[in-house]
């Protein structure tokens, strides 16, 4: 019965990360981008987040720390680092 339970909130969890994976690819995409325009200018990334507006800076606390999206995270980073 346990093992039923456990089998379905990861089934659940998996379909999460799947259906969140394209939003968290294109994310990671632009975050790339803007560090990599930001080098150019000759910042460095903690600069680039300082110089950030709160809701950016709580919408990326949120896309990159949040638990629930650890494996959809873990996924748009594997499938970024193939692609470039």
């Amino acid at each position: 019965m346990l093992l039923t339970i456990f089998l379905v909130v990861l089934g659940l969890y998996v379909l999460l990360s799947l259906i969140i994976l394209p939003m968290q690819y294109r994310f990671l995409v632009n975050l790339k981008e803007m560090e990599a325009k930001n080098k150019v200018k000759g910042k460095t990334q903690g600069e680039m987040y300082d110089s950030m507006r709160v809701d950016e800076l709580v919408l990326h606390e949120n896309m990159q720390g949040n638990p629930i999206f650890f494996l959809a995270n873990l996924l748009a980073s594997v499938i970024y680092r193939i692609k470039h």
